[in-house]
């Protein structure tokens, strides 16, 4: 995958994006001492697929979600906090894009006039005709997923807007940072802002090994090229996409020893930086700044939630509880269900 013989690649050199290139298949990753990490991020959606109805002659479904997004902070003394100001919540439906903007309003009036705050509901449309051959109610989920993602990067953009990102005060977020570049402009961010994407990281726990790399006879999946990593090792930094506004590169990392887990992906997590320079979306992530990165996500990785969640083996401890506190933040099924029905 990565030979010492540049002129010779196993796969379009578009997709190798770290400078230098590394000449091996993989390294060690030196040890540093504490973490850079300040802020955990977490977004997630919970959604349903209520009914089916008949509307202007079709019959499609009505979906409903809750979405929502919390951060904790490490204070200096070590401990975890939530950061109630960055953490929300919110109530979705979603109809199908044949009521007109009067009906829209005249529901969501109508759905919310009995309800708290908390429980106040917001109305959003899916176009019927988008993907014609795709279940309608894969239209309306993909909203709430869109909205959840949208919620993440309005958190992060708030974070930049305060001056809390910095050198000094990194922010991990659970998850990748793939953001369609359709998002990435909407954050609307200055040139001095951008500067601040530099200290936001992806962590991503699952992701796709069937994922091919290289052309003709030399193509590969990813899942046997980074199953031979070892504990403390990471890939290079690859970019398949290099024209695209959200550029960003991405590597893999071994977090725990290889006898201490069940299959040869458990416990390999994948790394997601934005590139935020000419430079770096020129020639690639530095290995200096991947080095660092990897080091302060080995720094995180105990105390784990061995047991207690089946993907232990690609947490950080952080993460960990950030999901908790954001789950515990979430009305029940039961609860949601009966706002519903």
């Amino acid at each position: 995958m990565f030979p010492e013989d540049s002129a010779q690649h196993d796969f379009p050199r578009q997709v190798l994006f770290e400078n230098p290139e590394l000449t091996g298949k993989k390294k060690t990753v030196p040890e540093f001492r504490g973490s850079m990490f300040r802020y955990f991020l977490d977004g997630s959606q919970r959604s349903h697929r209520v009914l089916d109805a008949s509307i202007n002659g079709r019959y499609l479904p009505i979906c409903a979600g809750q979405i929502g997004v919390s951060v904790l902070e490490r204070t200096d003394a070590g401990k975890l906090r939530p950061m109630r100001s960055l953490t929300s919540i919110e109530n979705l439906l979603v109809f199908p894009n044949l009521l007109s903007s009067d009906n829209i309003e005249d529901l969501t009036r109508s759905i919310n006039e009995q309800l708290g705050g908390r429980h106040r509901f917001r109305i959003l449309t899916y176009d019927v005709d988008k993907e014609g051959d795709k279940d309608p109610g894969d239209l309306g989920r993909a909203i709430i997923i869109f909205e959840m993602q949208r919620k993440e990067l309005q958190t992060i953009r708030q974070m930049i807007e305060e001056r809390l990102i910095g050198p000094n005060s990194w922010l991990a977020k659970d998850g990748g940072l793939q953001y369609g570049d359709t998002k990435i402009r909407d954050l609307n961010l200055g040139k001095d802002d951008v500067v601040q994407l530099r200290h936001v990281i992806g962590l991503a726990k699952s992701f796709r090994p069937s994922l091919t790399l290289g052309q003709g006879r030399k193509r590969e999946d990813l899942g046997n090229i980074i199953k031979g990593l070892n504990w403390k090792e990471r890939s290079t930094v690859i970019c398949p996409v290099k024209d695209s506004t959200s550029l960003h590169g991405w590597w893999y990392l071994r977090m725990r020893p290889r006898e201490k887990v069940y299959s040869p992906l458990q416990g390999i997590i994948k790394l997601e930086v934005f590139a935020v320079d000419s430079l770096e979306r020129e020639s690639g992530i530095a290995e200096s700044r991947a080095d660092t990165v990897s080091s302060s996500v080995l720094a995180e990785r105990n105390v784990t939630p061995y047991q207690s969640d089946p993907r232990w083996a690609s947490h950080i401890y952080p993460i960990s509880m950030t999901e908790s506190y954001l789950r515990a933040s979430f009305l029940s099924h039961e609860r949601f269900k009966a706002l519903i029905f």
